[in-house]
């Protein structure tokens, strides 16, 4: 048996949210720092007929969040970060958030889909030459299970779609801090833009993983998906 810590790919993983729980209304994180994640509105706990269970979100009033306080580790600014998870998503709502720990043009970050199939990492600036500056890609279709994948190293964010690198559009400047929540499935202000559809081990970590760490998490667990 592989330990936790042992697999390269989770070296100063800080949000891991593999959904085993199955029913209730808690989810944990078990990366090391145990973020306290509240489930809002009862996602649906939905198992897929390999056996693995998802969260499933209805597009109108679930998501998850946690405070500012409890995610400092998350608002990253000028230093390296990758976002990283399987979804599933189903027309709703023509912007869904993924995940982000930003305010509109204020700070923060945040990432979102949106109805042409573009998945977009977005930094917000309060002031300056502009208000916000992003990276993004295409190919993101509905209703098809997707592994997805963002490395930021300072202006660059390169995707990565089931293990593979893919064109990356755009240019990142460093955000500005954000006491927004973290949120999952929702808009900052917590209530629009709702993720609508399944999603499986969402995770965060404050370093740029290599093309070979994506290559390798998705062919460790792309069976579960077939």
């Amino acid at each position: 048996m592989i330990l936790y810590d042992n697999l390269g790919y989770n070296n100063a993983i800080a949000l891991d949210l593999p959904y085993r729980e199955g029913t209730g209304i808690l989810t944990h994180d078990v990366a090391k720092p145990h973020h306290p994640i509240q489930m809002m509105n009862t996602p649906t706990w939905t198992p897929l007929a390999s056996g693995l269970m998802t969260m499933e979100f209805d597009g109108v009033n679930q998501y998850l969040r946690a405070t500012n306080a409890d995610t400092a580790d998350l608002g990253f600014i000028a230093g390296d970060y990758s976002l990283g998870g399987w979804f599933n998503w189903n027309l709703g709502d023509d912007s869904q958030i993924l995940t982000g720990r930003y305010a509109v043009d204020i700070g923060g970050w945040e990432l979102y889909l949106y109805t042409t199939g573009a998945l977009t990492l977005r930094h917000h600036h309060a002031g300056g030459a502009t208000v916000r500056s992003g990276m993004y890609s295409y190919g993101w279709t509905t209703n098809t299970w997707h592994m997805y994948g963002v490395s930021r190293v300072g202006s660059v964010a390169t995707f990565y779609r089931n293990g593979q690198p893919i064109q990356s559009i755009g240019a990142l400047l460093d955000p500005e801090a954000s006491a927004s929540w973290f949120v999952m499935g929702v808009r900052f202000t917590l209530a629009t833009n709702l993720f609508k559809g399944q999603r499986w081990r969402d995770r965060v970590w404050p370093r740029a993983l290599t093309a070979q760490e994506w290559l390798t998490i998705y062919e460790r667990e792309k069976a579960w998906f077939v």
